[in-house]
């Protein structure tokens, strides 16, 4: 796997990403791909709840919130790396 990919929990906020992968059991893909996250798809970490968890992601024009332990399954990279 690529060093630059890291998991969506621990990208920087305010930043654009590329989903580049999916990692987890087919049901993590169904769902994500119901909210948009896909590979190629480009995912912005807005800001995280007042307490921590979960966190607000911008996806396709929609702000969604997911838990570090679902995001934790989206490996991405900076935009700017494509």
């Amino acid at each position: 796997m690529n060093n630059d990919l890291i998991p969506l929990p621990k990208a920087v906020f305010c930043k654009e990403y590329t989903v580049k992968a999916i990692i987890g059991e087919e049901n993590c893909h169904r769902c994500f791909k119901g909210y948009g996250i896909i590979p190629g798809a480009s995912v912005t970490p807005l800001f995280p709840s007042p307490c921590g968890n979960p966190c607000a992601y911008e996806v396709a024009g929609a702000v969604i919130a997911l838990r570090h332990e679902d995001s934790g399954h989206i490996l991405v990279m900076p935009a700017s790396y494509r």
